[in-house]
């Protein structure tokens, strides 16, 4: 009698033989499909894994985002913008953006004094050069009452090479030439000159020709001229200021001014009013009908020298008229 495998359907001749088939050949292969099984289970986790690893980090990732985000965000949102200093001298930003508390003070807070020896004087009488006359009368000058030579510039305070012809450490950075002290050592102190600055504004400068007259009307010679000296010495600064927060600009000419004890009422009203704007245009006016196109000009007795002009340029004109 015959034994036959139920699961492959082979035959042996007796029972016995039939248990070692199966005990050998599909026991085995039991063996072999669990630990197949085994090795897909361990695939699959692996593969979990990794894919649990990546969802991790891409989470960490946005989240890592977000919060550096935030942070740059706050930190743009702390930025001041420039401001002047205030009058009653508490710590506040500079106008360069930078906090004064024990720090050096911005160059725009504090007045400077003129360092030139001249005197300071107001004009009593117009000149006429060439049939236009010259507004001279209440105007202030620097130098001598008796001096023999009259000269005049039409000037704008935002012109580069006027900040050139008056500041002679700009005109070297910045390739120019820078005349006004040699004939201020050479000229004005000496008595031979006595030296008008007017507004010919044709670069933007209108604000600081009006603040200036607001100066002359209403602290005098000398406030009109320390205002024009340090505008110069601060001129790049300053045109960037007034360009990017007018008020601000204001808040600091309101500064010197109280430095210079104008009197602040009248001075703050002149300003915000724009009460020299009139004054400004006729010496913008004035400048046009003399012939003068470009800023600097400098008129000495009448004789035209037109830009930004070496000190060689001014000398034999002003020798020449102390000759004559």
């Amino acid at each position: 009698m015959t034994e036959k495998c139920g699961k492959c359907g082979e035959e042996f001749d007796s029972e016995r033989g039939l248990h070692i088939h199966q005990a050998q050949k599909h026991e085995e292969s039991g063996e072999k499909q669990a630990d197949r099984s085994e090795d897909d289970l361990n695939e699959q986790g692996l593969t979990l894994s990794i894919q649990q690893v990546g969802y991790a980090s891409f989470i960490i990732g946005v989240l890592t985002g977000l919060l550096m985000g935030a942070i740059v965000f706050g930190a743009s949102g702390l930025g001041g913008s420039i401001s002047a200093p205030p009058s009653d001298g508490g710590n506040q930003p500079s106008p360069s953006g930078g906090d004064d508390s024990g720090g050096e003070e911005s160059s725009l807070e504090n007045i400077e004094s003129i360092p030139y020896d001249v005197n300071i004087g107001t004009g009593t009488e117009n000149v006429e050069w060439d049939g236009t006359e010259v507004e001279l009368d209440g105007r202030p000058y620097l130098g001598d009452e008796d001096a023999e030579v009259t000269m005049v510039g039409y000037e704008d305070y935002f012109c580069p090479f006027c900040t050139g012809f008056h500041n002679p450490d700009f005109a070297a950075e910045n390739n120019m030439n820078s005349a006004f002290e040699d004939i201020v050592e050479n000229h004005i102190e000496t008595g031979e000159v006595k030296y008008y600055f007017k507004n010919f504004p044709v670069v933007g400068g209108e604000r600081p020709a009006e603040v200036s007259e607001c100066f002359l009307e209403h602290g005098g010679s000398e406030a009109y001229w320390s205002f024009n000296y340090n505008h110069y010495q601060n001129s790049d600064e300053l045109q960037k200021l007034q360009e990017q927060s007018p008020e601000e600009y204001d808040d600091v000419m309101v500064s010197w001014a109280e430095q210079l004890e104008v009197e602040k009422n009248g001075f703050q009203s002149c300003i915000d009013s724009s009460e020299q704007a009139n004054t400004v245009q006729n010496h913008a006016e004035e400048a046009s009908a003399l012939g003068a196109t470009a800023t600097p000009t400098h008129f000495v007795e009448g004789e035209i020298i037109e830009g930004a002009q070496p000190y060689s340029s001014f000398s034999p004109v002003i020798e020449g008229k102390l000759a004559q």
